[in-house]
């Protein structure tokens, strides 16, 4: 399938963009000049508040939508680990929580290369933790949360999942994924084919690599690449979107199958015409806000069951 017209447009604007050409502040400066464009569905209220855990705070904001619900999904941002924060991704839960009737808490981990590996994880796993502990306190219901993210926030989701399953944790009900980060992929149908001029690049995807990683070790460490797990049987059901034009899909087409084969409930969907990042950029992109509205539409269907 060829790519949305709409899309199309968003690739000739970041046609001579190159995050890895860039230093760290600058792409973080770039990214965030996105905020001042996107189209901002309202909600019933947002609150902002701090977790804090081991002399660490994190900033968080909750989205209330406007019916009466007990439901949660967690948010992890996207970014490659190294930038993203709340407000660039503000639209993205807002839109979640219109679609799901869910509350929803977006949650700033710490970033690279400020902070490597595995602190993004630390900061994932006790968010969930405290927000489950802490769940009469938002009137949530802890049966009833999802964790979610993209790329790298989809990363942090299912690596909680793995990680709450190893230390005896409870676990959430549902963990959503849009085109994770799950296996270090460089040779997949998807990387030679999109690796280039696809908006994430092959370039970029090594250097945000580079900047997450402290050691050659972490690259089989299941809680950074959590295709090395060795049993995942147990973590909740998921969903994965992957994005049709993107270097990341076959990894996450290839998680699916992993999660399957270890008996989980795992339903894969890919976005026909989409690259990655289609869900930060649907102020852009018409069918992208499609996607989204369905996916978050089945998200709050399972939660609320």
């Amino acid at each position: 399938m060829s790519l949305d017209p709409s899309v199309k447009k968003v690739l000739e604007l970041l046609k001579n963009i190159e995050l890895s050409s860039l230093t760290v502040e600058q792409a973080r400066k770039l990214m965030d000049m996105g905020i001042d464009r996107q189209i901002k569905e309202d909600v019933k209220s947002t609150s902002d508040f701090k977790i804090t855990y081991n002399d660490i705070s994190l900033s968080c904001r909750l989205y209330e939508p406007f019916t009466t619900t007990d439901a949660l999904i967690i948010y992890y941002h996207g970014g490659g680990f190294m930038f993203g924060n709340i407000e660039l991704f503000d639209h993205v839960c807002r839109k979640a929580t219109n679609s799901s009737g869910c509350k929803v808490i977006s949650v700033e981990y710490r970033l690279a290369p400020e902070h490597k590996f595995p602190a993004a994880v630390d900061d994932a796993y006790h968010s969930f933790r405290w927000i489950k502990d802490h769940a009469k306190n938002f009137d949530i219901n802890p049966s009833k949360i999802a964790i979610a993210g993209d790329s790298a926030g989809a990363n942090l989701a299912t690596v909680t999942c793995l990680r709450c399953k190893d230390t005896s944790m409870d676990l959430p009900k549902l963990q959503v994924l849009f085109y994770p980060v799950v296996a270090p992929d460089v040779c997949s149908e998807s990387v030679r084919q999109f690796g280039d001029g696809f908006f994430l690049t092959r370039a970029s995807m090594k250097w945000f690599t580079q900047l997450y990683l402290s050691s050659p070790a972490d690259f089989i460490n299941p809680y950074m690449f959590p295709i090395f797990h060795q049993n995942p049987a147990g973590i909740p059901e998921a969903i994965i979107i992957t994005a049709e034009h993107d270097p990341l899909r076959d990894q996450g087409e290839m998680y699916n199958l992993f999660l399957r084969e270890a008996g989980i409930q795992s339903t894969c969907i890919q976005a026909k015409g989409m690259i990655h990042g289609f869900l930060n950029f649907s102020y852009l992109i018409p069918s992208a806000v499609s996607i989204a509205d369905m996916v978050w539409c089945v998200v709050g269907k399972k939660l609320v069951v």
